[in-house]
């Protein structure tokens, strides 16, 4: 049992120092990790100070002859001194104090010193890089804008060949573009006595003026030509064009007021003018844009005269078509109330018949009001022919509801003359079909005559004389006259059916009664045929046709389909 504890408490120790030894190297290996970072910081410190500021100051004092450059040299030793002996020392004493912080092992209190180091070190590099850069700039500018200034004198060189070989398109504007030239030859001989005087501000803002100069004189030798044409050309040629067709319009009588055509060619005289006097400076900014802009819009005016002027025409086409349904309708009405009271004292109207012509012709009217007062408007110029188009499409919208209103309501007064008309046709009609039936009766001497033929023949007499009286009756109502017609017409037609029945059956009937004969040896059709012959005399002809049709039937039934076929028809 002993030995057990023992064992354990062996474990125990070892664990122990084990666990010790292993915290000392961590701490041990984190204090080298942190001095590693803070050598870091030295070599960077001492990189900065190690930079060859002075040296290059050295270089540029020798060239340093003027007043300008002697204060430049003194500012950027001044500006050096600051970062090296005020920063830069600050630095090294914040890195020395890091040392004892990391003795103290305080982990926290390093990190946040050494993120104030590493930023203020990022400004000390960013600092003496642009004192070193600034030096460099001053080093080599006299070579540098040397090489600018050969390439403008290049350009120079090219836009007074360019300008040469155009001069005779710059009109009065000659004398000033030679003039820019000529001071522009001015600011490079200012250019070579700065860089004589080492005048180092001076070099920068003369040859700044001379490319800014160039680059304005390109742009004139450019665009001027268009601009003086337009100016002096193009634009007021257009204007007079416009002029010549604006005042001819006007006295076809076109109103032309909602283009405000003459307030809008002064402003753009007053524009034009301003661009002239502004090209006189060499100040053309947007003038071209201006210019063209100007054009467009006399271009849009010739396209705005021209599409007033198909206006009118389209106008003119449309007028004479209204001009056409009115008239026409105007014709119908005149019409109509002419023969009013003969229609009242013909036929019998009443008062909604009347009513519908009297409004159709209030309606008419109300357009032919509207129409005229557009034509008023018109002499007026009061507005423009685009817009008289929408008006006269609605006129003609209404002229052609009204018309066709006029036309239904023409149909109605017309149907009256219609039906009397076809009143008197039928009454003929009936009265030779009555002729017709009496003739049939007479001509085929039946033996007997069905007593509903007298009677249907009466019916149909007195019907055809009501017919008669109705037409004679003063004013006509249509409507009586229609049932009139439509009632003698049926007892006519039923007057035919029956004597063409009668007729049909008894004809068919004594044919077969003769074709039977040849079989009266057979007893059974004897007897059929007789009994066929009384029925017949009886005046009973459907009765004795069926029976003798079936007589027929047994001994011959081809012939029978044949006879009740024709009978059918």
């Amino acid at each position: 049992m002993s030995t057990v504890y023992i064992i354990i408490g062996f474990s125990v120790i070892l664990f122990i120092a084990l666990s010790l030894i292993i915290i000392k190297l961590i701490r041990k290996k984190e204090v080298h990790k942190l001095t590693d970072l803070t050598n870091n910081l030295q070599i960077k410190t001492n990189n900065l100070s190690s930079l060859p500021i002075m040296v290059e100051l050295s270089k540029i004092e020798d060239i340093a002859k003027s007043e300008q450059l002697e204060e430049k040299v003194a500012e950027f030793k001044v500006r050096y001194e600051e970062v090296k002996e005020v920063k830069l020392t600050k630095i090294n004493d914040m890195i020395l104090e890091l040392d004892t912080i990391v003795e103290t092992r305080n982990t926290k209190e390093y990190i946040n010193n050494y993120a104030d180091i590493e930023l203020m070190l990022d400004e000390a590099e960013s600092s003496l890089n642009n004192i070193l850069d600034e030096v460099e700039e001053i080093s080599s500018y006299e070579e540098k804008y040397r090489n600018i200034v050969t390439k403008l004198k290049a350009k120079f060189r090219f836009l007074e060949h360019s300008y040469e070989e155009k001069e005779t398109m710059f009109g009065d504007m000659k004398d000033t573009i030679k003039m820019q030239f000529e001071n522009i030859a001015k600011r490079f001989n200012d250019f070579d006595k700065v860089m004589e005087e080492k005048l180092y501000n001076e070099v920068v803002l003369v040859v700044k003026s001379i490319d800014t100069m160039i680059d304005n004189l390109d742009v004139v030798i450019e665009e001027v030509p268009d601009i003086l044409l337009l100016i002096n050309d193009l634009i007021p040629g257009r204007i007079n064009e416009l002029d010549k067709e604006y005042k001819k319009m006007e006295e076809e009588g076109f109103s032309l007021s909602y283009l405000d055509f003459e307030n809008n060619i002064s402003n753009i005289e007053k524009r034009k003018n301003d661009i002239l006097s502004r090209a006189k400076v060499l100040n053309i900014t947007d003038s071209l844009f201006d210019l063209r802009t100007i054009l467009e819009y006399l271009d849009g005016l010739f396209k705005e005269l021209e599409i007033e002027r198909d206006a009118k025409k389209e106008f003119d086409t449309l007028s004479e078509s209204f001009v056409e349904k009115k008239e026409k309708l105007e014709k119908i009405v005149k019409d109509i109330y002419a023969e009013l009271d003969d229609i009242k004292a013909m036929y019998h109207l009443n008062e909604k018949d009347l009513e519908i012509i009297e409004e159709l012709n209030l309606k008419l009217s109300g357009v032919i009001k509207d129409y005229k007062k557009l034509n008023r408007d018109i002499k007026k110029k009061d507005s423009y022919y685009q817009k008289y188009i929408i008006t006269i499409n609605e006129l003609l919208e209404r002229i052609n509801k009204v018309s066709i209103e006029f036309d239904d309501a023409l149909r109605t007064l017309g149907s009256f003359y219609d039906d009397e008309k076809r009143a008197h046709t039928e009454l003929k009609e009936m009265k030779d079909l009555l002729k017709k039936c009496k003739k049939k009766i007479r001509n085929y001497k039946l033996p007997v005559i069905y007593d509903s033929y007298f009677i249907c023949e009466e019916e149909a007499t007195d019907a055809i004389k009501e017919v008669e009286k109705e037409i004679d009756n003063k004013p006509i109502v249509i409507k009586n006259l229609n049932m009139r017609v439509e009632t003698a017409r049926d007892l006519t037609l039923k007057l035919y059916k029956l004597v063409d029945d009668m007729i049909k059956y008894a004809y068919f009937t004594e044919l077969l009664l003769v074709y039977g004969n040849k079989y009266r040896d057979k007893k059974d059709v004897n007897k059929n045929l007789c009994k066929v012959e009384t029925l017949y005399y009886d005046g009973n002809y459907k009765e004795s046709y069926d029976l003798v049709l079936k007589t027929i039937k047994s001994v011959d039934s081809e012939l029978v389909t044949k006879v009740n076929k024709i009978c059918k028809e």
